[in-house]
């Protein structure tokens, strides 16, 4: 029995170790020259909106990579789902056709309503993503109301797969 129990910690110690050590990358991000030159294009506010600028890694093939932009607000909530109420507008400079995105919301939250015996945490609640596309050789600008934060992922193709006729 204690042989049992030795395997079941080292295989969960293990599997945390794996886990936390996979979910710890850090990319160092080299922001072209060309995207940094190019940020003073971009209006450096937009009502009362803050700017969040996103700089990207020059890829071989860009087409293959996209940047999914996620709005949200760190809040006190419970067990339920929860989601930032709002949506992303996709605005134009003129004379340049460079694309910037602001998130239009009032900070209304949406949730389901399950009944939570647990304490409230502080946690991220994200509003609806955006799925862009990846350009190096401009910054991504994004303005979102104060009191809300910015994060992103970057999604890339690591391997093309071919479905089978049936």
């Amino acid at each position: 029995m204690k042989h049992f129990w030795r395997i079941t910690f080292i295989v969960t110690f293990l599997s945390i170790f794996f886990s936390m050590s996979m979910n710890a990358q850090t990319i160092e991000i080299k922001p072209t020259k060309e995207a940094v030159d190019n940020l003073k294009f971009y209006p450096s506010s937009v009502n009362d909106y803050v700017r969040y600028v996103i700089y990207l890694n020059q890829l071989e093939d860009e087409n293959l990579s996209q940047v999914e932009l996620i709005p949200g607000k760190m809040m006190d909530v419970d067990c339920n789902d929860h989601l930032l109420m709002g949506e992303f507008l996709e605005e134009t400079i003129d004379g340049w056709g460079y694309t910037y995105y602001i998130f239009k919301s009032e900070g209304e939250v949406a949730s389901t309503m399950m009944a939570c015996p647990g304490a409230k945490e502080n946690k991220f609640v994200s509003g609806k993503t955006l799925m862009v596309r990846y350009n190096s050789r401009l910054p991504l600008v994004v303005y979102l109301p104060k009191d809300m934060d910015l994060k992103y992922k970057l999604w890339m193709v690591t391997q093309e797969l071919s479905a089978e006729k049936q």
